[in-house]
């Protein structure tokens, strides 16, 4: 592996999810601001994921054909533009259009990992997969932080917006200058027979599935906690923009060591990512002093690091079409990022005492039932030999 292309595709991501952190911390003043209500609320949230939905397998397979480079490069053109529409938006619909233009673009974080995928083998992909956990973990750090911050300055988003223009301004420059394409992805290995065909299509629903559920349940979480924090704890958006800086930090540690371990067989991974998950949501949202709640979403982080890692590795190995296959999953990770704000704004949104419960314990059972489901398969797999 080249370090210069893993810290292009670190910064790279890195820029992008600043912009999605951007409004993070401030949902209880953007609310106030434009007269919104919940339901407003989360679709502005889920603006961004459902534009990326429908973009990503689009740009992804372009990938496939045109290279990776050439749609990295008009990603973040794209992105460049959402900034400074965001940074000279007046009203709710002018930011929503500002969501919805970087969502439309944002196939980036696909493309770069078909960009990891190309340029790693199966034994050492987990490890390179773990730099967009990284750059994730450095987004949520550094994006709610310029939120908070500048719109504590300004009392609007135009600093923010130029701030993340010219930051995705530079992470252009260093994908044009240092990155280069990759030669491995016009090596397509093909595939041996129609069961094996079978079998990959299989195991990929199963690893789309489980990212769907996770990705529900983090940007529930991720998309409501300002506002959670605010009810249980009085924060306001200077406290919430701190909490998110060291969510961030944590996110980035975590990242960073633990999830570069190699965990085999993906069940093991699948199954350790959602039970973490689970106990981390309910412990936070049962306790009640303010460190030793913070404290508990430590295992939430490494629950979703795992599968944020371990996901995607292993579902570059089971197509030949990488850009296409890493588009869908983020395609199906961007329609949780859409349902998980939603369902939250529009049904727990009233009910933040126990809101956390709720989704900790539906990732619990949703860990159960894959078990099962897995035993099941195992049981028949046995039979028949």
């Amino acid at each position: 592996m080249n370090k210069k292309d893993l810290v292009t595709i670190f910064i790279l991501v890195a820029t992008e999810l600043i912009g999605f952190g951007l409004i993070i911390p401030i949902l209880p003043q953007i609310s106030k601001q434009f007269s919104s209500s919940g339901l407003w609320i989360g679709c502005l949230l889920s603006s961004y994921s459902f534009a990326q939905f429908i973009a990503a397998p689009i740009l992804g397979q372009l990938s496939d054909h045109y290279g990776r480079k050439p749609i990295l490069i008009l990603s973040k053109l794209g992105t460049i533009a959402s900034y400074i529409l965001l940074a000279n938006a007046s009203t709710y619909f002018w930011l929503l259009a500002s969501r919805l233009l970087d969502g439309f673009t944002g196939g980036n974080i696909a493309v770069a990992r078909a960009y990891l995928s190309d340029i790693t083998d199966k034994e050492h992909r987990s490890k390179a997969m773990a730099i967009i956990g990284v750059a994730f973990g450095t987004g949520f750090i550094i994006g709610p932080a310029i939120g908070g911050i500048c719109y504590k300055l300004a009392n609007n988003f135009s600093i923010a917006g130029y701030i993340g223009a010219l930051l995705s301004f530079f992470s252009l420059l260093i994908t044009q200058l240092a990155l280069k394409e990759p030669s491995k992805k016009l090596k397509a290995t093909p595939v041996q027979s129609t069961d094996s065909q079978a079998k990959l299509s299989g195991s990929s629903i199963i690893i789309l599935c489980v990212s769907f559920i996770g990705m529900i349940i983090f940007s529930g979480f991720e998309t409501s906690f300002s506002v959670y924090t605010e009810h249980k704890f009085g924060f306001n958006e200077s406290q919430n923009s701190l909490m998110f800086f060291m969510i961030g930090i944590a996110a980035f540690i975590i990242q960073g060591s633990f999830t570069k371990i190699s965990i085999s067989p993906i069940q093991k991974a699948i199954t350790i990512g959602l039970g973490a998950i689970g106990v981390g949501l309910i412990l936070t949202n049962i306790i009640k002093a303010p460190i030793p709640s913070l404290a508990s979403l430590g295992f939430l982080l490494f629950g979703i690091s795992i599968l944020n890692t371990h996901l995607p590795a292993e579902l570059s190995s089971l197509s030949k079409q990488k850009g296409l296959i890493l588009g869908t999953y983020e395609s199906v990770s961007s329609m949780a990022r859409i349902l998980g704000p939603l369902l939250i704004f529009t049904t727990l949104f009233k009910k933040l005492s126990i809101i956390y419960v709720v989704l900790g314990v539906f990732a619990l059972i949703s860990c159960v039932i894959f078990l099962f489901i897995q035993y099941m398969l195992d049981q028949n797999m046995s039979e028949k030999t």
